[in-house]
């Protein structure tokens, strides 16, 4: 696969793209445009047969598992370095007898 450089731009540029076809989309719909328009571009490539579609479409979608997983790690780690590291403190008072 080629080297593709992602920039918030990008997303930027993409969700206004959905957003004049389809004002009010939100990020699901947005998901679903993106989609069909890979099924669409691939579908409609000439230069692969069928089963050249076929394992083009299962590195897309490799890839794509791989940018989610890599992504959410990421989220993930950054939420546990965020995470207030928590010190008790108080007063116990025995009861009354």
């Amino acid at each position: 696969m080629a080297e593709i450089q992602l920039s918030p731009e990008l997303f930027h540029d993409i969700q206004q793209a959905v957003h004049k076809q389809q004002p009010g989309a939100d990020n699901g719909v947005i998901l679903q445009y993106l989609a069909a328009v890979t099924g669409y571009l691939l579908g409609s490539e000439r230069g692969l047969d069928k089963q050249g579609k076929d394992a083009f479409y299962a590195e897309l979608c490799a890839f794509t598992e791989q940018v989610y997983n890599d992504l959410h790690s990421h989220q993930q780690q950054q939420q546990a370095a965020a995470a207030p590291v928590g010190q008790a403190f108080g007063y116990w008072v025995p009861p009354e007898k």
